[in-house]
Parts: structure tokens; C-alpha cells; sequence
């Protein structure tokens, strides 16, 4: 098979089959999140009172949500087009490879390796570890990881895995608002309502997945080594049973009651998360 793909994508020629291209693309997609996560800590700080008020540790909560967002523009248009326009990619979802998708996989990977660098170090400055987090990461940086290293494995599945990122804008600017006190606004509740369908979408495409797998089993077992296809198959029935359904949960449950459950209060009862309607906050701290 051409590693390079089919069709004209002059914007994405490269080697892809040197591992020098894929390294590089790699540490691009790394320093660049990792830019987007600085600039965002200095703009927040120069430009945004609510930020400058919050603690260390919610400050880099605020910068990861923003990065993640951004990510998640990148992953949606991506996962989008192999989705509903890129006839190639359905011409054999199990094999076929696209420059632009390689170009995607070596810089989401790159993408993976900050979130996990960065919230194992935030985790350890903080003393903190949040498990479903952890392991959706580490199994989205393997299976990327394993996208990048081998040159036979289709980018169908990759760029629909990317796809799953869509809801992240939504999260970033809920969190974001629930902190500024905004959640009694008609725009947090629109944009509760539009991260709750994400999240749906995000169970859908998980469904989507297994009919592809299934269709294409021998296909992907021929693409696929072996450890990489069964850490896929895993990651997929975690997401499918637990991780989505659980996030699903609790968006939904955050519409009814606008509390930020990433961070407790230790001074609340019952370990109850701190109530975030910026009013409310305001009365009991006079």
C-alpha cells in the first residue's frame, strides 16, 4: 500500500514512511499544545479577573480545558471529513491511509503526550489522580502511538477516535463560565445542552466503531498487531460501557444542579462539591 495515500494533498506531502517525519510531527504536535497551554495561562492572567482569583491548581485545570478545546477543533474537523467526506478512507476503512490523516495521527499523538506529561505532573505537585482521566489518556497516547509506528494500520478508526473529541469546546466554556459565576445565564444552559448531545454523538460513534470492527475484523487483524488491536478493542469497551456513560452522567446531572465536581470543597458536608453560581458564592463569603 502507498503510505502516502491517494489523491492531491499538497498541503500534507511528506515521508511519511521516515521515521524522522513522524518524529518531528510528533514533537510539533507536543510543543505546540504545550504553547497553546502557556499562551492561554498569560492571557487569562493579564485579561481575566476570575482566573487570576482561582488557586494553582484550577488555574492549570482552566489552561488544560482550553487546550483541550483547542485540540478538540482540531480532532472534530478531522474526524468530520473521514466521517462524511473522505471517500477513500471508506473505500477500506480497514487499510486505507490519507496524507492529511497521517499528518493528524503524528501530531495527535503529540497532543497525548502533553496530557499525559501534564496531568501526571499535576498530579504529583498536587496530590491529586483522577483515574478515569489518566486512563483515557494513556490508552488514547498507546493507540496513537501505535497509529504513528505502524505503517500498515488504516486511519479510518484514528481519525473517528478524534472525532470522539468533539465535546471538549463545550466542556472548556462550561467549566469556564461555572467558575465565573455565569450559570444561571442562557448561554451556559445552551451550551450544557449542546456538550450533553456531544456526549451522545460520543456514544453513537463508539457504536459506530464496533459495527466497523466488526465488518472489518480480518482486515484490522492483518493492519493491526496484535497488542495494539487488543489495547484498542479494550479502550473502545471502556469508553463504550463506562467512560461515556459515566462523563454522560454527570454533564447531565451538572444541567440540573450547576456545581464544579472536578474540585470539592473540604469545608463542605458530606464531601459535597462547592456550589459555583457566583452570587451564591458571594452572599456566604460576606
Amino acid at each position: 500500500m502507498n503510505v502516502a495515500g491517494a489523491g492531491a494533498e499538497t498541503l500534507f506531502d511528506m515521508d511519511y514512511a521516515s521515521w524522522t517525519i513522524r518524529l518531528i510531527l510528533v514533537t510539533a504536535g507536543f510543543v505546540f499544545y504545550l504553547g497553546v497551554f502557556a499562551v492561554c495561562h498569560q492571557l487569562s492572567s493579564c485579561l481575566n479577573a476570575t482566573y487570576r482569583s482561582l488557586p494553582p491548581r484550577e488555574k492549570v485545570f482552566w489552561d488544560l480545558a482550553a487546550t483541550r478545546a483547542v485540540f478538540g477543533v482540531q480532532g472534530s474537523a478531522a474526524g468530520l471529513w473521514a466521517l462524511l467526506g473522505d471517500p477513500v478512507l471508506h473505500a477500506d476503512r480497514a487499510h486505507a491511509q490519507r496524507n492529511w490523516c497521517w499528518f493528524n495521527v503524528a501530531t495527535a499523538t503529540g497532543f497525548f503526550l502533553f496530557e499525559n506529561v501534564a496531568v501526571h505532573a499535576s498530579n504529583v505537585i498536587f496530590g491529586t489522580f483522577d483515574l478515569f482521566l489518566a486512563v483515557h489518556h494513556l490508552f488514547a497516547f498507546l493507540g496513537f502511538l501505535g497509529s504513528v509506528a505502524n505503517l500498515r494500520a488504516g486511519h479510518y478508526l484514528a481519525m473517528i477516535t478524534l472525532l470522539l473529541e468533539m465535546s471538549t469546546p463545550f466542556t472548556c466554556i462550561s467549566w469556564m463560565l461555572l467558575k465565573a459565576g455565569w450559570a444561571d445565564c442562557l448561554f451556559w444552559k445552551l451550551n450544557q445542552w449542546l456538550m450533553i448531545h456531544m456526549f451522545h454523538g460520543r456514544m453513537i460513534l463508539t457504536y459506530h466503531m464496533w459495527w466497523v470492527c466488526f465488518w472489518n475484523w480480518d482486515g484490522l487483524v492483518d493492519s493491526l498487531l496484535a497488542p495494539h488491536l487488543a489495547l484498542f478493542v479494550v479502550g473502545l469497551a471502556l469508553l463504550t460501557v463506562i467512560i461515556n456513560p459515566y462523563w454522560t452522567h454527570k454533564k447531565t446531572q451538572q444541567l440540573l444542579t450547576p456545581e464544579d465536581w472536578n474540585f470539592t470543597n473540604p469545608g463542605s458536608k458530606n464531601g459535597q462539591t462547592e456550589k459555583v453560581n457566583g452570587l451564591a458564592l458571594q452572599k456566604k463569603r460576606e
